[in-house]
């Protein structure tokens, strides 16, 4: 076993070593000479290498802006090893299954956006035809929008079990992270599609579509060749069946009705399972999260202000239009309101989440120093608003304290206060 665990940390060293060199650069006879002497470990490449090696790289805190260029080189070397690694779940798994039908389906719309991305530069075509390619080019833009719902399900149900269950999780901060240049990517193409008529220059609508297509061809490699093949083995199906579950609630992006309805049906556990049929449906939605669980908790609330049960706290928790998470003094996210109106989608996968990896890489520091702010007591407030999808989002961080002064945690409480800014005059009672 001694023996197995010192080849294993070679292994892991040697990877580490050739990432290391990608980051490095260097002169391209320098990098042949690196990939020339790995050839024989980078051909038997395996998806819990590359992960290992990313979380090594990010665990000791290298910049995410080397990381992601020289992510890029590693996964084209290794490329062919890993796809004979692809992941590949057993007949009846909902789970992985569904988020590959997924991917097969965004890369389907990235297909019908390439012929229309090259007839928008030939200039021989016609100002009407030239318009055409680009309305149907936003429209393909447009359905590439729906990726938002696989990466929430991702960064909400799939990354917070990872973390859990493999040590060498932080691969998918780095995911995260071009997930998130994917959003922006959307949003770039969008403003210069919106802007663009005949006769305008397509060069800086060509590198920001080109850079758009690449982040989310690379996340559907490394989603299906690294990251999912890690964690298939390691999910028990007990467990996957419930994190579909979980996942399903954010819908199904880039799936027609029918193959939506067969993964519904694709598994029916026996009655009392985790999974069972009756109890997914009740599992959905508000009345599953926390705020359910709470109302079957003993003793409710009491105070010198009243006494409120169980069943009405959680009511009032599902009734209130504000977002609520509390982190506990241990930066451990421990509860969550699950009203239908939810501005940020939660799931409780993330109970028990470092508050750290609930965040993508440009806020979680500053994340992480109003936590701190607040545990040594210089504050007890933080306001944030956000605009978000035509919406003005209020946010709002409140330190906790017990009666003695002594740290609970934080409460994260977000507003969408569109409607309320737009009020005028009065609206009186007895109106």
């Amino acid at each position: 076993m001694s023996e197995a665990i010192r080849n294993s940390e070679k292994r892991a060293d040697a990877f580490l070593a050739l990432f290391d060199a990608m980051m490095a650069g260097g002169s391209a006879s320098t990098l042949t000479e690196v990939v020339d002497a790995a050839k024989a470990l980078t051909a038997d490449a395996r998806p819990a290498d590359l992960v290992a090696a990313v979380d090594a790289a990010v665990a000791r805190g290298d910049d995410f802006k080397t990381l992601k260029p020289a992510v890029s080189k590693l996964v084209t070397l290794l490329s062919s090893p890993l796809k004979a690694h692809r992941c590949s779940p057993p007949a009846g798994e909902r789970l992985f299954s569904s988020l590959l039908a997924e991917n097969a389906g965004l890369a389907a719309v990235l297909d019908r956006g390439k012929p229309l991305a090259k007839a928008i530069n030939d200039r021989r075509l016609p100002a009407a035809e030239l318009e055409k390619s680009l309305a149907a080019l936003k429209a393909v833009v447009g359905e590439l929008g729906a990726v938002e719902v696989h990466y929430r399900k991702k960064e909400n149900v799939l990354f917070p079990w990872f973390e859990a269950h493999h040590p060498e999780y932080r691969c998918v901060r780095l995911m995260w992270e071009i997930q998130d240049d994917a959003r922006q990517g959307l949003r770039e193409v969008t403003r210069l599609l919106d802007a663009a008529r005949p006769g305008f220059d397509p060069r800086p609508l060509n590198q920001v579509l080109g850079r758009l297509y690449f982040d989310l061809n690379a996340n559907i490699f490394r989603e299906e060749c690294a990251l999912f093949p890690v964690m298939l083995p390691l999910v028990a199906p007990a467990d996957g069946e419930r994190l579909f579950l979980e996942s399903r609630d954010y819908g199904f992006a880039f799936l027609d009705g029918s193959t939506i309805d067969r993964f519904e049906a694709a598994r029916a556990p026996a009655a009392g399972s985790p999974a069972a049929p009756g109890k997914a449906r009740a599992q959905r939605g508000s009345k599953a999260g926390p705020a359910a669980v709470l109302a079957h908790a003993a003793g409710g609330f009491a105070g010198r202000t009243g006494t409120l049960p169980g069943e009405v706290l959680a009511a009032m928790f599902a009734a209130l239009p504000v977002d609520m998470t509390w982190v506990d003094a241990d930066d451990k996210v421990r509860w969550f309101s699950d009203s239908p109106h939810r501005i940020f989608p939660r799931s409780p996968a993330i109970l028990g989440r470092d508050v750290r990896n609930c965040h993508p890489g440009a806020s979680v520091g500053r994340v992480v120093a109003i936590i701190e702010s607040f545990r040594r007591g210089e504050r007890d407030r933080e306001v944030f608003w956000i605009t978000m999808d035509g919406k003005f989002i209020y946010i709002e961080y409140f330190a906790l304290r017990a009666p003695d002064g002594s740290y609970l945690g934080v409460l994260e409480a977000s507003q969408d206060l569109t409607g309320l800014r737009s009020l005028s005059g009065e609206k009186r009672l007895a109106d």
